[in-house]
């Protein structure tokens, strides 16, 4: 499609999005041939396995050489392979302000729309926080893209949160089988994450989780009293770094761990993307650690 200007994908995105690759690494059932392993069997692409002949069955499937050891006929069966279906979740609860998280989940959406578009692929958008604010289809076409792209300029600030209530819905209404990605700082319930990704597993979606991290509300990297406002309840607290900096950062630590250990169980793809890396570097690193 032509570029135009978008505020969320440049140009330049264009080019390095050309030279990256992002495939399902599970079966999915798509609508057109591509490159991707499909759940029905066909007699193309890569040997499957066999099953007994059947009258009617072309006599070009045969496998001889099984008929030369055991002396019955099989049929070869082959993998099809299909196009990706997937739907970029952006979380847009007011937390994401922190340390432009949302804009620069906004630019992770929008340069893996345009990957996904460019394999003749399927991309869709949800965006939530306490309730849907955009939900577009998966499709390919450049209107289409364009109107995700729009969609991600218009998109309002978002209010609380309650994302685990919205991957839930989400696994009920996306068709088929999905690749659910997943952009959000996770800041929720360790216990009702692991349900929503499991209703997710259940509905035969793969999961991808880009979980966005700032430093600074890792390490508390203050030296002077502060104080820290909730962005969702509007909760204000005054500390002294000093004196919190050993048990928060312990306690941090011990909810990430608690997050790969989830996405683990529910066998979900889980990537810490730190928002002081270039989102086009951080898009290149990630598709080489799946590569």
């Amino acid at each position: 499609m032509p570029i135009q200007r978008y505020k969320y994908f440049a140009p330049t995105d264009a080019a390095r999005m050309s030279k990256l690759q992002l495939t399902a690494r599970q079966v999915v059932e798509g609508v057109i041939t591509g490159m991707h392993k499909s759940p029905h069997r066909g007699f193309s692409v890569e040997f499957s396995e066999h099953r007994d002949y059947a009258p009617g069955d072309e006599l070009r499937h045969l496998d001889w050489k099984a008929y030369a050891r055991s002396d019955r006929y099989y049929i070869k069966l082959y993998e099809q392979e299909t196009n990706l279906r997937a739907t970029l979740v952006l979380d847009n609860s007011a937390s994401m302000h922190f340390g432009h998280k949302l804009d620069y989940g906004r630019h992770l959406a929008a340069c893996l729309a345009y990957l996904l578009s460019i394999q003749q692929d399927l991309a869709g958008l949800a965006a939530v926080d306490d309730t849907v604010r955009i939900e577009l289809p998966a499709a390919s076409s450049p209107a289409h893209l364009d109107r995700l792209f729009r969609e991600l300029e218009r998109l309002p600030a978002g209010n609380g949160t309650n994302l685990a209530k919205q991957l839930h819905g989400l696994a009920e209404r996306l068709p088929r089988r999905s690749l659910v990605v997943l952009i959000s700082d996770l800041w929720l319930d360790a216990g009702e994450l692991s349900k929503a990704l499991q209703h997710m597993r259940y509905r035969k979606h793969q999961g991808m989780i880009l979980h966005l991290l700032d430093k600074a509300e890792i390490d508390l990297p203050y030296d002077r009293q502060i104080t820290l406002q909730d962005l969702e309840t509007n909760e204000k607290i005054q500390i002294d770094p000093s004196e919190l900096r050993e048990t928060y950062t312990r306690q941090v630590q011990e909810y990430f761990a608690s997050v790969r250990r989830v996405c683990n169980d529910c066998d979900i793809e889980y990537h810490a993307i730190y928002v002081d890396t270039p989102y086009d570097r951080a898009l290149t690193q990630l598709m080489n650690r799946r590569g």
